[in-house]
């Protein structure tokens, strides 16, 4: 089953949603726990846009090997992060280990590659590939139907190869927002301390 422009605007409206959700976490400097078994391993990937020239950042489910991590382009040749890469594959990647480093990217041509590489990354994104591919094992499945993922919906799935480079430093990286977890504890004690001397007051002017 093919599914429409309209469908697939949908999907993109969604994952668009749950994506800035998972941004917000790693700006907030919580990035280190967006890896694991059940929650997935997740990178963030900086593009920028090959219309807007603008900086672009997408979470993403990844594999790593050796010095390269490995993507899944979920919509096919559609996907807007892989056209970014297309136009210029210079990027900067935020890795839950801590690392924050630059990279250059490559579509992944090998079939063969990319039906390893796309079962790797399927293992290790969590409860993500049950919600895109329900009742799929894919440590089990065979390759001819790791091979034809996506295709039902007319978007087969990409592999991207993206080659680690130099560390990156400067402004605009993860846990840029941590300045915040300290702005609320503050705002939050100061809430408690006006509520108790407002209750004392209350209290003595009985």
């Amino acid at each position: 089953m093919n599914l429409t422009e309209s469908q697939v605007s949908g999907v993109r409206r969604a994952f668009r949603l749950l994506n800035r959700s998972m941004l917000l976490l790693w700006r907030l400097g919580l990035g280190r726990y967006m890896a694991g078994p059940r929650t997935g391993y997740i990178l963030v990937l900086a593009t920028t846009g090959r219309k807007s020239g603008q900086r672009r950042l997408v979470p993403l489910n990844f594999a790593e090997e050796g010095t390269a991590v490995y993507c899944t382009a979920g919509f096919g040749r559609s996907t807007h992060w892989l056209l970014n890469l297309e136009a210029d594959p210079s990027c900067e990647l935020w890795l839950p280990d801590g690392r924050r480093v630059a990279g250059h990217a490559e579509l992944v041509t090998d079939e063969a590659t990319r039906i390893r590489m796309l079962r790797k990354v399927l293992v290790r994104a969590g409860f993500a590939t049950g919600l895109a591919e329900p009742g799929l094992d894919p440590m089990a499945a065979p390759d001819d139907v790791i091979a034809e993922l996506g295709v039902r919906y007319g978007r087969r799935y990409e592999i991207v190869e993206i080659h680690l480079g130099q560390p990156v430093a400067g402004p605009g990286g993860p846990g840029d927002l941590k300045w915040v977890w300290p702005a609320v504890a503050a705002a939050l004690l100061a809430a408690w301390m006006i509520r108790k001397l407002l209750g004392r007051r209350c209290g003595g002017s009985r």
